[in-house]
């Protein structure tokens, strides 16, 4: 059983996920912004996390990068 656990506490480590509405509030973008995201290759379809909660591996949201128009 102890094999196991450790088991799980290794994957956990490899594949860290980042939920929608935390990438929405890091980078200050709405739910469209994220479908556009989507819909131009940058970001893959959300993984379902949990309930109503989708999201990203970390490794792939760090590659995304906005330009400020301010």
């Amino acid at each position: 059983m102890k094999f196991l656990a450790k088991r799980e506490l290794k994957i956990a480590d490899e594949e860290v996920f980042i939920s929608k509405l935390a990438v929405q509030n890091y980078f200050g973008i709405s739910s469209y912004l994220i479908e556009q995201l989507i819909a131009q290759d940058r970001l893959s379809k959300p993984t379902p996390l949990a309930p109503k909660v989708t999201g990203w591996p970390l490794n792939e949201v760090k590659q995304i990068s906005f330009v400020s128009t301010a």
